[in-house]
Parts: structure tokens; sequence; C-alpha cells
């Protein structure tokens, strides 16, 4: 092959890969969106596992024992961590936890896995009166660039 030639082959190919790449725009939540309950009590899960992370029934099924969650109060814009949280709770084995009594109001929602890298905030408001047959799921699984994939908070009502 001649230099042109290869240099054209090259050009073509870099094009084809070019366009068979779409570009990858960050997932971004809403700010004030909150996720409305009237207690915060169930478990949390998620998984980063490749190839299976993408199977939600998956995520769903692998529980984060001993998850840090830590409720701070609401405010914006402003320094969440230097007012200190409100109140913190550790999963147990099976992922289960409960925040216990709370006063109605908004509060930002700050979930830890302290056996490995996921984590997740949520904004939550707490009404009142508690239903004692609510219960949450909070998958915190990574986000895909797409915005499809964890950062789930399902609110489940008996």
């Amino acid at each position: 092959m001649s230099n042109p030639t290869k240099r054209s082959l090259a050009a073509v190919i870099a094009i084809l890969l070019l366009l068979g790449i779409s570009p990858a725009i960050p997932c971004s939540f809403s700010n004030n969106y909150f996720y409305e309950v009237t207690n915060l009590r169930g478990t949390v899960v998620g998984s980063n596992f490749p190839v299976l992370h993408s199977f939600r029934w998956y995520r769903q099924s692998v529980v984060r024992q001993q998850a840090r969650l830590i409720l701070y109060e609401y405010c914006w814009p402003c320094d969440v961590f230097s007012r200190g949280p409100v109140k913190s709770v550790v999963a147990n084995g099976d992922g289960k936890f409960d925040f216990g009594s709370l006063k109605p109001g908004h509060y930002y929602l700050r979930i830890e896995d302290e056996k490995g890298p996921l984590s997740a905030w949520f904004q939550v408001e707490v009404k009142g009166p508690q239903n004692p047959n609510e219960s949450e799921t909070i998958d915190i699984s990574p986000v895909h660039p797409d915005c499809n994939g964890g950062h789930e908070f399902i609110v489940k009502r008996n």
C-alpha cells in the first residue's frame, strides 16, 4: 500500500470510530425534589458489579450491610456539613434501618456504604402522622451516564 492510501484508510477508520461514539452527558439530579415519607425505615440495597449492575432486580437484591445513613436539615444554598447531622443510624446485617420518630420537615439523607464504594444523597420530606405500614427501599447503586441504573428511593405503603 502506498503512503497516501494508508493515510486515507486510517482517516476512514477514525471517522467510523468517531461516529460510533455517543457523547457521554453526565446525569444530574434536580434540586428541591423531595421524596415524601412519614418515617424513614426500610432497606438499603445496591451493587456496582459489572454487567449484573444493569439489571434492577439484581441491584435491589443485594443488601448493603452496615451502611451508614446520616440525616441533615435541609438548607439551600448552604454548607450542609457545617450544621451537623440531625440523626445517624447504621443498617443491620440485613440492610435494614429505622430512624424512629422524626419531626416533620425537609432533610438531606446521606448514605455511605461502609464495606464498599457506594454512596448516595437524597432529599426527603417527612410528613406526619407516621404510617407504621410505610417503608423504603433505597438503591445506592451508581447511575450510568444515560441516567439509568441505581439511585432509586422507593416508598412502599400498605
